[in-house]
């Protein structure tokens, strides 16, 4: 008992992603839910997005989809993105 040891789950180090579908499927819902009124067309968006984050995502480290969401997505007036920005600046 002394001498054994534990073995360590084969998984320990896979990317965990459930914050990543998770926001891209409300964006995904809500945003044309809301612009449409149409819950088919809704569907078929979340299906779209969750698919196109799975496939962009695929073989990277947690937080690629917020990577590439914050190098081409303007988050307001206050943090412009690296693409729009001409110099480095803190």
């Amino acid at each position: 008992m002394l001498g054994e040891i534990r073995q360590v789950p084969r998984n320990i180090d896979k990317p965990n992603r459930k914050a990543e579908y998770g926001f891209a499927g409300l964006v995904g819902w809500y945003i044309p839910l809301y612009v449409t009124n149409n819950a088919i067309m809704a569907l078929a968006f979340f299906a779209i997005i969750l698919y196109s984050v799975t496939k962009l995502t695929a073989g990277k480290p947690e937080g690629a989809a917020y990577r590439l969401a914050y190098r081409f997505l303007a988050l307001g007036k206050m943090v412009p993105s690296p693409k729009q920005t001409t110099k480095f600046e803190i």
